[in-house]
């Protein structure tokens, strides 16, 4: 068993590939998008399947080293910046540390 960081970011899909090349840039060795149906927060009610998809959200989860999660926590600004995103990192236990 292997301690790490989750981290899981909330942006609109067309901000993930944005998201995800940050978080190749500052070293993380994978990540996982989810779809998100739908939810309720700071700015109302969201719900996504709209035919243009732009006010579709989605979940991006990233399993990650102390050292890693800390370069994205320095990177807030080129996360957040003024967009709409909720980020969050919680600690987690792997099987395999070699993978993270």
């Amino acid at each position: 068993m292997h301690n790490r960081k989750r981290i899981e970011i909330v942006v609109e899909r067309v901000r993930a590939e944005e998201v995800t090349t940050l978080l190749d840039r500052l070293g993380a060795t994978g990540w996982t998008i989810l779809p998100v149906l739908s939810g309720r927060g700071h700015q109302g009610v969201r719900r996504g399947g709209d035919l243009s998809g732009v006010l579709d959200n989605v979940v991006i989860l990233c399993i990650a080293s102390d050292a890693v999660t800390a370069r994205v926590m320095e990177a807030r600004e080129d996360l957040l910046g003024a967009r709409p995103a909720i980020v969050s990192i919680t600690d987690c236990t792997v099987l395999r540390a070699d993978h993270f």
